[in-house]
């Protein structure tokens, strides 16, 4: 990201691939970590031009009780993934709302070093603030049932987010690291996830001056 003093890893992968269990590894390492999932329920809290403007898309029916004050993000995922226009209007609100803000916030960061964990990394150009892209991956069926575990959905609302996203093999191209995700536990990945950690400060520690504070992606 140019004029940047930051060093920035994006984390990315589909839906129930472990980035949240990842992240939580870079920040016992002194990473600061910015998750677009909670950025995006952050623009969107009550009072904000965010909710405005879905309400103003979609109408009060994406609001709990239909106040048209608290987002009801089950109405909202119901709706938008069963029509791929309302997909593509929902994206156009806020993608410049949480690209502003996880700007913001990489301005603020004060770890060793940044990740941005974001499931929409590519598709909202994330992937243009970051130098080094880490991608977690895993079986379909895998992300099913984390979906249906962890948002209390049917299988065939997290079957359909799942085949939605982006598919794998194009997030494998566009990344510099690929972490298959299916172990026994999370305490299998940590030795996985150290290793690229340390990786990491020995790139950040080869870089130039100027690469570092231009802000140079290492990527090939």
């Amino acid at each position: 990201m140019k004029g940047s003093k930051k060093w920035i890893l994006g984390l990315t992968g589909g839906i129930g691939t472990g980035k949240s269990t990842v992240s939580n590894f870079f920040r016992s390492y002194g990473c600061t970590v910015i998750s677009a999932d909670t950025v995006a329920r952050t623009v969107v809290a009550p009072g904000t031009q965010g909710i405005s403007d879905i309400v103003a898309t979609f109408g009060s029916s994406v609001t709990e009780n239909g106040d048209g004050i608290t987002l009801d993000r089950r109405a909202l995922r119901q709706l938008v993934f069963s029509d791929a226009e309302s997909l593509a209007r929902l994206n156009r609100i806020m993608y410049p709302l949480i690209m502003a803000e996880i700007k913001k916030e990489i301005h603020a960061a004060d770890g060793v070093y940044t990740v941005v964990e974001a499931p929409l990394l590519f598709e909202y150009g994330l992937d243009s603030l970051t130098n080094r892209i880490l991608c977690m991956i895993s079986d379909t069926e895998t992300q099913i049932q984390r979906t249906m575990e962890r948002d209390g959905c049917s299988r065939m609302i997290a079957k359909s987010i799942v085949e939605k996203q982006m598919p794998q093999d194009e997030r494998i191209r566009k990344s510099d690291d690929v972490i298959r995700s299916n172990m026994p536990s999370p305490e299998d990945l940590e030795p996985v996830i150290k290793k690229l950690h340390l990786k990491y400060l020995d790139i950040i520690a080869g870089m130039s001056e100027d690469e570092f504070f231009s802000g140079k992606s290492d990527r090939s």
